[in-house]
């Protein structure tokens, strides 16, 4: 089964598996974090993105930023097809939780998808903007 993230203006941004790790995807099927303890939102990469809880998604502040059908403050738009699941990246070592927050009722400014995208792992070409060089014959 799959929990559906939807950001402030109703549209799925991300579903959340219910496989071992708990795996969230970016609706386009990149891998983006993972479940921790039960509520802890981590980046592939490692980084601490929130909490979820209550079937919210809080950000590191605690302002509200991304729901559930059932949690969302407006209603859901309707759904596009998904793109296919990428291969998942071993996470890396998570970053230390940051302290708590007071969890609100406001609504983050930031977007959902920008946020879970800071959970990527960066993939940089060993030359980046260049072709890698070719080595010379003799």
């Amino acid at each position: 089964m799959e929990t559906i993230l939807y950001n402030k203006k109703g549209e799925p941004v991300a579903y959340l598996t219910s496989d071992f790790r708990e795996t969230i995807y970016l609706w386009e099927g990149v891998p983006v974090g993972y479940m921790h303890e039960g509520e802890h939102v981590y980046g592939i990469n490692g980084r601490h993105l929130g909490w979820f809880k209550d079937d919210i998604f809080y950000n590191n502040e605690g302002e509200r930023i991304g729901f559930t059908f059932s949690t969302c403050p407006v209603s859901v738009a309707k759904r596009p097809a998904k793109g296919n699941k990428s291969f998942a990246d071993e996470p890396r070592p998570r970053w230390s939780v940051p302290p708590s927050p007071n969890f609100g009722f406001k609504i983050a400014e930031g977007e959902l998808s920008d946020l879970l995208k800071e959970g990527l792992v960066s993939r940089q070409k060993k030359y980046p903007g260049k072709e890698e060089p070719h080595e010379k014959k003799s």
